[in-house]
């Protein structure tokens, strides 16, 4: 098993290659490299997911999260970047089978704090609070999913995904 230390260093090792090869283009070419890398069908469709967060500027350490928090065979179809808090930033991902809400703690790294089966959803959307807002998951049972936002943008489109699959239909490909 290849340590944490040594992705890393392979990571930034790549990024340095990637950016004497394609120029100021290198951001979108390394997302589509560090995604193609994942080892498991979680790996790769959770770094897709998170390559379309990049016009967002934040800093999230998620190297381990699809192995902490995913099944291998899992797919993530999107992931919504909420607000910072507590000098991280909370993420909602929709995978093919749930919708998940986490964020990194120093003493657990990346634990469920709320989970949904994708059946017990009923529609998602992003309501207006405060300044930004918060993308709302409403359950069949329990509290909602509630997710404080820091833009509005990629959390309507995660919304809309949401819908579609409660509604019947299929993820985009």
């Amino acid at each position: 098993m290849v340590s944490r230390r040594e992705r890393l260093r392979a990571a930034a090792k790549l990024q340095r290659e990637m950016q004497e090869q394609h120029g100021e283009g290198f951001e979108g070419a390394m997302a589509q490299a560090w995604a193609a890398s994942g080892r498991t069908r979680a790996e790769r469709t959770y770094r897709e997911a998170m390559a379309r967060n990049s016009e967002q500027r934040f800093s999230v350490s998620d190297v381990i999260l699809p192995e902490r928090l995913l099944h291998p065979e899992e797919t993530v179809l999107d992931v919504a970047v909420g607000g910072l808090s507590a000098d991280t930033f909370p993420l909602l991902l929709v995978t093919d089978r749930r919708v998940i809400l986490t964020i990194d703690q120093p003493w657990r790294r990346w634990p469920a704090k709320r989970e949904a089966p994708l059946t017990d959803v009923l529609d998602a959307e992003v309501v207006p609070f405060f300044l930004l807002g918060r993308l709302r998951v409403r359950l069949r049972q329990g509290t909602d999913i509630k997710l404080k936002l820091g833009a509005q943008e990629r959390p309507k489109e995660v919304a809309a995904l949401i819908n579609r699959l409660v509604s019947g239909g299929t993820a985009p490909r």
